[in-house]
């Protein structure tokens, strides 16, 4: 059964536990936004916000010159700093 939640109007997947009891879980991967895919592109904002410089952190592998890596949501996308050009998507 999926509802919506009061608080945020997000999309809420209801589980009875074995207890009896009503578990509420939103799935990790609902956001407000389409999941990004290869071959996208990235919006002028999120471009101008910039790479994150600390990629190393997130254990995402060092971009090739002239790419970085882009955090959208739970997501971490790989694009080209000129045109944003997605080429790699992880879903956390």
């Amino acid at each position: 059964m999926a509802e919506r939640c009061r608080q945020t109007g997000r999309r809420t997947l209801l589980f009875w536990s074995l207890a009896g009891v009503i578990l509420a879980v939103t799935p990790a991967l609902a956001q407000d936004r389409p999941l990004p895919r290869r071959g996208d592109y990235l919006s002028q904002d999120v471009l101008a916000a910039g790479p994150i410089a600390d990629y190393a952190s997130k254990h995402l592998r060092k971009p090739p010159a002239g790419y970085g890596w882009y955090q959208l949501g739970r997501s971490f996308v790989m694009a080209s700093v000129a045109t944003g050009l997605i080429v790699e998507v992880v879903i956390l």
